[in-house]
């Protein structure tokens, strides 16, 4: 990923037209960076077994990009003989790892990269609820798929704003496009996906007016918090393409040193990838968005930094 999106920087990048920034096998790009697979090994809470012997775990194969409702079924079909019957009220699921309760509105890859970094354990073992999840408030209510799809329809709309200045590119979409967007979502399907997104991008590096990066800070054991800050395409009155040491400078200073490297302790991921700090933005973009549109950047750093997160995060 450093080598093909730190190489030579075309002229002229404020009016090139976007298609033609991407790399020359852009979808083996794509799919080298974002088709990774996340081999889960799910087991039922042990203060929900309502049988006389524990249940064998779930064992699923699942896209980096995907989202957990979309193990809901699978879940309740492999566990459903060992719980207790809800006298017809509907279970209320979600999945812990370590502990830590999984936000099910972002993707899989980014929960990976927030809880395990790039060591990821094969497989990696969640432990799935079916009662509520009183002891934290970090879930939004969950009340079946048509949540999710708001959810990640808002996102993707959002950042077609954001990269706009409007989401009227987004509200022209046709019926028949958005519904085709939103299965190739829940299918993760690529093909399907660029084909609908191709007709959102600007037109070109200049029109645009901040790429989609969503930056996730996170610290043990479990702070976490988020932050969305203009990134521009380009350095201003330039064409040179803003990188993510520019970024990161702007947006959250204390995690570059003093040389302008990564501070101590600090690790910045997509995709379960270090991400050299010498990355265009755009070409994150181009080939290194989620299925929401945006590009999740995760630092995980020392439990201390985040501390004073409110004089830093805004």
């Amino acid at each position: 990923m450093a080598a093909s999106a730190a190489a030579g920087v075309p002229p002229d990048l404020r009016n090139l037209p976007l298609p033609s920034l991407r790399e020359a096998d852009a979808p083996e790009v794509k799919r080298r960076l974002c088709g990774g697979q996340v081999l889960l090994r799910i087991r039922l809470a042990g203060d929900e077994v309502a049988s006389l012997k524990e249940p064998e775990p779930l064992f699923t194969l699942v896209p980096r990009v995907a989202y957990l409702p979309f193990l809901f079924n699978d879940a309740t079909e492999h566990f459903k003989a060992c719980l207790m019957p809800r006298m017809g009220e509907a279970y209320e699921l979600w999945f812990d790892y370590n502990n830590v309760a999984l936000k099910w509105h972002y993707p899989v890859g980014v929960l990976c990269d927030l809880l395990v970094g790039q060591s990821m354990p094969v497989p990696l073992d969640l432990t799935v609820h079916f009662r509520g999840c009183a002891w934290s408030k970090e879930l939004l209510p969950f009340n079946g798929m048509a949540d999710l799809q708001k959810m990640v329809m808002n996102a993707f709309r959002e950042a077609v704003f954001l990269e706009h200045g409007s989401s009227s590119p987004f509200m022209r979409l046709s019926k028949l496009h958005q519904t085709s967007l939103w299965d190739s979502i829940s299918r993760s399907d690529w093909k399907a996906f660029s084909q609908v997104q191709a007709q959102l991008l600007c037109g070109s590096l200049g029109k645009c007016k901040s790429l989609a990066v969503r930056l996730h800070l996170w610290a043990p054991p479990a702070t976490h918090c988020t932050l969305l800050h203009r990134a521009p395409p380009l350095q201003e009155g330039a064409d040179a393409p803003y990188i993510l040491r520019d970024y990161l400078a702007v947006a959250v200073p204390p995690l570059l040193g003093e040389d302008g490297e990564l501070a101590e302790g600090v690790e910045l991921l997509a995709h379960g990838l270090a991400v050299p700090l010498e990355t265009p933005i755009y070409w994150l973009a181009l080939h290194a968005g989620y299925l929401d549109n945006f590009v999740h950047l995760v630092a995980r750093m020392p439990a201390e930094m985040l501390q004073g997160a409110p004089s830093f995060v805004s």
